[in-house]
């Protein structure tokens, strides 16, 4: 292959300094296209870019798995949020999260409803519970959810339908979307056959026994396998009466024409500090800061994040590496020659994307088979988006434009006065 001089004045070439102009990068990259001596000399080193390969597609596994299990954490902690139909929420002073299991009394809910702007309250109850069956073989955890029927305050796939059965004490509502570990309940359950199932144990430790009468759609979270929804009086029977003064929040539906925002205000200042009152928006977005800032669950994909991105760039770095060391009296040469540290940069970039177009591929492939293996077991909603992909492509020019740095700092090293020694 032809050896293509640079276009500009030779003596200018000769000062190893980077330029800052845009036209002497393009002019080099243009150069550097002509002649792709970093793919061919990748090439020739196999031994050197199978191994980084393979350290590249490692890490852009871990990377994409990572983004994958962050998004369905946070997703899958706020699917209950989602399915909220009020207009404004109730809930403790310094809300961060349903699973701190704060409560709001459940008196103030005659101060929400004198605002002139309130149209009507829906309180709900949350808590945690074993349940069991015969086709279990031993009890697992899942979230209850009560509900004032006649006023529910969430409106999941399933619920409408199956909401005058609740009517009827000790009879639930299992989530379908629930981990397989609850056997073959909800496909029982959708056939519209009553089964009975174990709650938790009472003061005597008996088990309290109630009856599945539909399914609904809700999903599971980190912390709970599943879900029930309840009424309000199976809760009182079941977890005693305690549970109804505790509503975990109390959603607030407007009347027509009024200001959410004004009514807000309104209902803060009536509450003064016994409560806050926040809207459907803000409450989601508490329940992702909580699980992102103060469970280890964010720290962990952070620094997941942070690590595979430098496996991947160590990797680049070795085939660069290698290949500069090699051909060291050839790089010599060039320098000679003229060309400047930006047409060397694009060629130690070639290298990189050379190596980074394949591992991304070959990534992106594994984490597909990954995420749906993980689905499977989990049912936390792993998916590859949009999100998952460009974050993973923008962390693949990262490895490649740091690497590349990097391994450019050993061309600093070369001499033209080395071919004569």
């Amino acid at each position: 292959m032809a050896l293509t001089l640079p276009e500009f004045p030779l003596p200018a070439l000769r000062r190893w300094r980077p330029g800052l102009l845009l036209s002497r990068l393009m002019s080099a990259a243009k150069t550097a296209a002509s002649m792709p001596l970093g793919a061919q000399q990748l090439r020739r080193q196999r031994t050197s870019t199978l191994l980084s390969l393979a350290g590249v597609t490692s890490s852009l596994l871990v990377i994409f798995a990572q983004l994958g299990i962050e998004r369905a954490v946070y997703d899958s902690g706020v699917r209950l949020h989602r399915s909220v139909i009020a207009d404004l929420l109730l809930v403790p002073a310094g809300f961060k999260s349903l699973q701190l299991h704060a409560e709001v009394p459940v008196a103030m809910t005659d101060i929400v409803s004198a605002d002139p702007g309130v149209e009507g309250t829906s309180p709900l109850w949350f808590g945690v519970m074993s349940m069991s069956h015969a086709g279990m073989p031993t009890p697992r955890r899942l979230a209850w959810y009560a509900i004032d029927v006649e006023r529910p305050a969430i409106d999941v796939p399933g619920l409408r339908e199956n909401l005058y059965k609740l009517r009827v004490v000790r009879r639930i509502l299992f989530d379908r979307d629930s981990r397989p570990y609850f056997g073959d309940l909800a496909e029982v359950a959708g056939r519209g056959e009553e089964v009975p199932v174990l709650g938790p144990p009472d003061n005597r430790l008996l088990l309290r026994e109630m009856f599945v009468v539909g399914t609904v759609a809700i999903g599971p979270n980190v912390v709970n396998d599943g879900a029930v929804v309840i009424s309000e009086g199976t809760m009182s029977e079941v977890f005693g009466s305690w549970w109804t003064d505790r509503p975990a929040f109390i959603g607030i539906t407007l009347a027509p024409g009024a200001d959410l925002l004004k009514t807000r205000e309104s209902l803060n200042r009536a509450v003064a500090g016994r409560g806050e009152v926040i809207t459907r928006q803000e409450f989601e977005a508490r329940e992702r800061a909580y699980w992102s800032r103060e469970t280890p669950v964010g720290y962990i994909t952070d620094v997941s994040f942070i690590m595979g991105l430098m496996i991947g760039m160590v990797f680049i770095y070795y085939a660069q590496y290698q290949i500069i060391r090699f051909y060291l009296p050839e790089y010599a040469i060039l320098k000679s020659l003229g060309y400047d540290w930006w047409f060397f940069l694009c060629m130690i970039g070639q290298i990189g994307a050379a190596i980074i177009t394949p591992a991304f591929l070959v990534g992106f492939a594994l984490a597909r088979l990954v995420y749906g293996v993980a689905e499977a077991a989990l049912h936390l909603g792993m998916s590859m988006g949009m999100r998952e992909m460009v974050v993973s492509l923008v962390a693949s020019l990262i490895m490649t434009v740091v690497s590349s740095l990097f391994a450019l700092r050993r061309l600093w090293k070369v001499d033209p006065i080395m071919l004569f020694e």
